[in-house]
């Protein structure tokens, strides 16, 4: 797979944050429990990627991308 630029930064704001360095940040965010900050952040990435649950979509691409 060739990374996007997107997904590349994605990861390394995860890792600078104290994620992994192999998950985007939209991943990281979408599995943590239901709160203000993360529904705000998953309305702001659909708004900002002009995707309908974009971080869904992120996270199930990073999960098939890390157990392929």
């Amino acid at each position: 797979m060739t990374e996007t630029w997107h997904w590349h930064w994605s990861c390394r704001i995860n890792a600078c944050l104290g994620g992994r360095a192999d998950e985007p940040l939209c991943s990281r965010v979408f599995r943590q429990p239901n709160s203000a900050w993360r529904s705000a952040y998953l309305r702001t990435a659909d708004w900002a990627f002009g995707e309908e649950y974009h971080c869904l979509h992120i996270h199930l691409r990073w999960l098939t991308l890390k157990y392929a």
